[in-house]
């Protein structure tokens, strides 16, 4: 199944366009329902809904499936969106049908998008006893908003690096780069030694801002303050960001979209890609045997030490009748089969999260490869993004605005950085 071209950041227009129906016609529920306990519900003629974006299609079928056997008269309404929707464009459908009357009562959600739905649609909070034991409860941090868990990750990523192998080997270069003055370094080297003048990718599009809270929070930065505020303006901010303008400065760098840096980077053209490991099975079908590559750790700021924010998606309650969300929270556990999330890491390289899903995946010949990269990965990933989610839209442009200025321009971290913060800090005050 591949991987949706948007589906790793939220679209300023998109989003902005979402909000602008929440405003118009849905309101706020400041007073949610509590959800009942299931064996009191009557499941006859009882319709839950589930929307979410097609990556979550096997999961949905098999939980309709049991649950429909196992409540007689209970009937699952399963709404995929179109195949490479994305997560802002799934959320703008779904803002739509609720501004319309229609309110699901399960959604899949980019994790990022979290405060969006926890600020306008007051959620159910997860049942996690309703979850398999093999479910790694401590992903369920990256869904949770003041103690309370409202997302139950389905996929999940972290920021990795891509290297063409047989490109730095080339330049007599033979260990990964671990920091950000070794990425450069190792990039000026290709440079003289290759025919390859611009050897590294790093989003400046899309994904942007979250290689932007990867290498702040891995500088000992702060990427949002307590009251929604930017955090980043920091010195261990712009040092963590000067990296974009190094790479401006010296041309390191194709000013190109994030379908084309990928494009670039299996055509052979790129050393080091910062990117997701989501796509490492595309990667894999694009090279093929023309050169040698792998996935590692990100590269984070001189000193400092990984703080990576998790990307991906998972699975909500929207439900406002206190049964329906009950069999809602059912329905999630049910979704979450470790097969389901087996085949789901196979085709996109998605941390797995479930631990028979991940002895499973790490018995097969290719966890000793780049795939396996994030079947092996033990880390702790930290919530993705954190702003207001009001914002979300207009804060995530900014913040791709910034990245451009640095890399396309050159531009000085010390003039970019701050004036990006006020223009982020003002729509919070």
């Amino acid at each position: 199944m591949p991987v949706p071209k948007k589906s790793f950041a939220v679209g300023a227009g998109l989003l902005a366009s979402a909000l602008f129906l929440t405003g118009c016609s849905a309101t706020v529920e400041s007073d949610p329902i509590v959800q009942a306990d299931v064996s009191t519900c009557d499941p006859t003629g009882v319709t839950i809904t589930a929307q979410y974006a097609s990556q979550g299609q096997a999961g949905a079928e098999l939980g309709k499936a049991a649950l429909e056997e196992k409540y007689q008269g209970l009937t699952v309404d399963l709404r995929a969106a179109p195949e490479g929707t994305s997560y802002d464009e799934l959320t703008q459908q779904v803002v739509a049908d609720i501004a319309a009357g229609s309110r699901p009562d399960v959604i899949m959600l980019g994790l990022d998008q979290l405060r969006f739905w926890v600020e306008k649609y007051s959620p159910q909070a997860i049942d996690t006893d309703s979850l398999r034991e093999t479910y790694n409860r401590d992903y369920l941090d990256v869904g949770t908003v003041d103690g309370t868990t409202y997302v139950v990750p389905f996929q999940i990523s972290v920021p990795v690096l891509y290297t063409n192998t047989t490109l730095t080997e080339s330049a007599g270069i033979t260990e990964l780069p671990t920091t950000h003055s070794e990425v450069l370094e190792n990039a000026r080297t290709i440079q003289d030694e290759t025919a390859v003048s611009a050897p590294i990718q790093i989003p400046r599009d899309n994904i942007a801002w979250w290689l932007v809270q990867a290498f702040v929070g891995s500088g000992g930065g702060t990427f949002v303050n307590d009251d929604g505020t930017a955090g980043f303006d920091t010195e261990e901010g712009r040092a963590a960001l000067e990296i974009y303008q190094t790479i401006g400065e010296e041309k390191l760098e194709e000013p190109v979209s994030w379908q084309d840096s990928i494009s670039l980077f299996t055509q052979g053209n790129v050393a080091y890609f910062f990117a997701t490991p989501a796509i490492g099975a595309t990667v894999t079908s694009s090279v093929g045997d023309s050169f040698d590559w792998t996935i590692s750790d990100m590269p984070i700021p001189d000193r400092g030490t990984a703080k990576l924010p998790a990307g991906g998606n998972g699975w909500m309650v929207l439900s406002d009748d206190a049964c329906r969300a009950a069999f809602s929270n059912e329905l999630i556990g049910t979704m979450l089969d470790p097969e389901v999330i087996t085949t789901s890491s196979l085709a996109n390289s998605y941390i797995p999260v479930d631990s028979a899903a991940q002895a499973e995946l790490l018995q097969r010949p290719e966890s000793d490869g780049p795939l396996g990269y994030a079947w092996r990965y033990e880390g702790s990933p930290v919530a993705g993004s954190g702003w207001d989610g009001e914002n979300l839209g207009r804060t995530n442009q900014y913040l791709q605005d910034m990245v451009q200025s640095m890399v396309d321009l050159g531009q000085d971290v010390n003039d970019v950085v701050p004036d990006t913060a006020a223009r982020i800090s003002a729509l919070v005050q």
